[in-house]
């Protein structure tokens, strides 16, 4: 069984890698487009590129809560695995701002893409931490939904959730921007716990009501962060079978 996993692994990790340098010839010549045709053409190919990744590898995606795709500027949810990228294309039916470690401009075709459409943070750096705040405020100014991970990096361990930051609920009361949070479920029954074993299934990508920010201040942000972090864990311990109670 171990072995059929890893072929079928392998067969979406190719596909995948045909997926992202499929986009690339919509890609180039959006290049020449002002921002927001640029970004909505690069949206565009990267939701239905992963779509088809969606269809071919019986992975599938159900997205629940918002009937008309209209979030609260300050997007926030919790950080799973390798699926987090082509689940999270396909949620968003428009385009946003994506936070994302500096790291990933290094990859070969995948650091083209993160360059064209994400704000890269360097987080050991607060002077790159200093740069994104402002480039994510430039953004969020102009009307632009602004995406974090407030885990800062991939889940890896037992717990539904790692701690939250306080950087994404600061931004958002400087910005008195309401957030959206929203909760990806069973992606581990998808992608096995720190591996790179993958098994068809679905995953559900679902939006919560969207938290007020209005009147609030930096005293405010330990509250802010843990009523969001709660919000989630219990969706997590509800409904996901990785960390639902025993019996």
């Amino acid at each position: 069984m171990r072995f059929i996993k890893a072929i079928y692994s392998v067969y979406v990790g190719l596909l995948f890698l045909i997926g992202v340098a499929a986009v690339i010839p919509f890609y180039l010549p959006a290049l020449l487009l002002d921002e927001h045709r640029r970004l909505a053409v690069m949206y565009a190919a990267n939701r239905i590129s992963m779509r088809c990744w969606s269809w071919l590898t019986g992975i599938r995606l159900q997205i629940e809560g918002q009937a008309a795709w209209q979030p609260a500027p300050v997007i926030i949810g919790n950080h799973c695995n390798m699926l987090d990228m082509p689940i999270c294309a396909m949620a968003c039916a428009r385009a946003v701002k994506v936070l994302a470690k500096q790291e990933f401009a290094r990859i070969p075709l995948l650091g083209f893409l993160f360059k064209s459409f994400a704000v890269l943070v360097a987080r050991d750096s607060a002077e790159s931490r200093q740069r994104s705040v402002a480039a994510l405020s430039k953004a969020l100014g102009q009307g632009w939904p602004v995406f974090i991970f407030p885990e800062g990096t991939r889940n890896r361990g037992s717990t539904p959730l790692q701690d939250f930051r306080d950087g994404p609920f600061r931004f958002a009361i400087g910005a008195q921007a309401p957030i959206q949070p929203f909760v990806q479920l069973n992606m581990r029954s998808v992608q096995q716990l720190n591996t790179l074993l993958f098994q068809p299934g679905k995953v559900i990508f679902r939006w919560l009501p969207p938290i007020p920010t209005t009147g609030m201040t930096e005293a405010d942000v330990p509250a802010l962060r843990d009523r969001v972090y709660a919000l989630i864990e219990a969706e997590l311990r509800r409904d996901d079978p990785a960390f639902k109670p025993a019996g």
